[in-house]
């Protein structure tokens, strides 16, 4: 599969900066610096001993600019943690910054991998595959672009921004497209002016000289009306007219109309591919996987508590994963077990809530001030884990079913709601709620585990309040 670059920046020369910088050297007739070099046995001074100071201590004997240096670490209160192996392998193994791209590491996928083939290389149909942020939408969609290529198709890759319109959407596609000569000459003239949606059509089913596949990811951030309308008029007429190129759209929404507002005629040309949950087993398999190639095992308790926590999320299993098999690391072990993983969620939960402020106030806030209702609050983030979108009916259904119903449910419910609602955003029909950062619920359900606190924490304004008192008669 091909990757596509939208971004359209030309790379800046360094060599005329580094012209400038030297300009007044050169005009006072100076020569060109020496280049500093590190000998290969250049001396560790790590006993020297260095006086406290914010001032450089003035060298014994002046050293030429050209000369080796020593390095020193001594200048440091406390020397850096020296480079581990072994957490540098962990990190690979649990790694949340990249999507996978190899089949056999996308674990629980298998269904959905399958349906995807079948849609879009068979039935040569077009795709949206939709779901929660950390779901695996993109590894899916990298997977299967792989599995295209094999099956004799060009799967070309691209990324959405939310300035794009329609033009900026497809024009990177045109260079990488299997067309003759002429063809190319003629996607040069088209892509002279903006491209519009029955020229471009035009052209792809009229040049286009093998089945190709274009994969549009992160298309929820598009918030042009005009392009995203632009983009369904695209694919009722490649349709129409049996274009050998079939589009697949890639992002988060709770269903199809979240990612487009289909015509009923083209709704039965759109395979949707909604990317769920994984199922315990998968995501166990998975966890020991990650252990694995990072050199550690799993013990199965450690293992339960990782799966319950990531909530058959993939990113949150290997995010979590990573902070337990850490916290084994510095402790030398070889083994994770359950005290590790409850240490290694805590370390995840501050890092989240360092990064994500607004939402962790918010849901310390709806915690403490609902002590009764903070099972349905729990519940609440459990059920948009899991259904992608959450209403009170969700809510009241699933709570009847998981707690029993008991008087006051409904209060109760429509309560969490509404503690929650700033933190949620209305979905295209305006029935359903999603989470605005759908990497929250698992940690608001971290923090529902936490026990409540006895006592309200003073908030930073109350603290700098009392930092005041005594002036001006505070």
């Amino acid at each position: 599969m091909t990757a596509i670059d939208h971004d359209f920046g030309t790379p800046r020369s360094a060599g005329t900066l580094d012209w400038l910088w030297s300009l007044p050297r050169r005009l006072a007739g100076g020569t060109a610096r020496p280049a500093r070099v590190i000998p290969n046995h250049a001396p560790l001074l790590l006993e020297q001993p260095v006086a406290p100071s914010f001032h450089r201590a003035a060298d014994p004997d002046p050293v030429p600019d050209d000369a080796s240096r020593p390095l020193s670490m001594g200048a440091m209160a406390t020397p850096l943690k020296p480079i581990s192996l072994r957490r540098d392998s962990i990190y690979s193994a649990f790694s949340t910054a990249m999507p996978v791209t190899d089949r056999h590491g996308l674990a629980g996928r298998n269904t959905e991998l399958e349906k995807l083939v079948e849609a879009i290389v068979v039935q040569r149909k077009h795709a949206i595959i939709f779901g929660t942020r950390g779901s695996g939408k993109t590894s899916l969609a990298r997977v299967f672009g792989d599995l295209a290529d094999e099956s004799g198709c060009v799967a070309l890759y691209g990324s959405a921004s939310g300035e794009a319109d329609f033009d900026a959407l497809f024009r990177p596609f045109l260079t990488e497209l299997p067309m003759s000569g002429a063809g190319q000459e003629r996607a040069r003239k088209l892509a002279a002016g903006p491209l519009d949606v029955n020229g471009l059509a035009t052209l792809l089913v009229e040049e286009v000289r093998q089945r190709s596949i274009l994969i549009l990811d992160e298309y929820d951030r598009v918030r042009s009306d005009t392009a995203k309308q632009d983009v369904a008029t695209l694919l009722k007429l490649l349709t129409d007219i049996h274009s050998p190129v079939q589009v697949v759209l890639v992002g988060i929404a709770s269903d199809v109309d979240g990612l487009i507002a289909a015509h009923p005629s083209l709704r039965r040309h759109i395979a949707p591919q909604r990317v769920s949950p994984i199922a315990r087993p998968e995501l166990e398999l998975l966890l020991a996987s990650c252990g694995e190639k990072a050199g550690l095992s799993i013990t199965p308790e450690a293992v339960e508590a990782l799966a319950g926590a990531a909530m058959g999320s993939p990113y949150h299993a290997r995010l979590f994963g990573m902070q337990a098999a850490l916290v084994t690391e510095a402790g030398g072990r070889e083994q994770v077990t359950a005290g590790d993983v409850e240490q290694g969620l805590a370390s995840a939960l501050y890092d989240w809530a360092e990064m994500s402020s607004p939402s962790h106030g918010l849901f310390t806030r709806a915690l403490r001030d609902s002590a009764s209702g903070r099972r349905m609050i729990a519940l609440a983030g459990i059920v948009a884990s899991q259904m992608s979108a959450i209403s009170l009916e969700r809510l009241l259904r699933v709570g009847s079913d998981i707690l029993g119903e008991y008087p006051g449910m409904e209060a109760d419910a429509s309560d969490a709601l509404a503690r929650l609602e700033p933190a949620l955003t209305p979905t295209p029909g305006g029935e359903l709620w999603m989470f605005e950062d759908t990497l929250a619920p698992q940690f608001l359900l971290l923090m529902a585990k936490q026990p409540a606190p006895r006592t309200v924490a003073p908030t930073p304004a109350e603290e700098m309040r009392a930092m005041l008192r005594g002036v001006d008669g505070l």
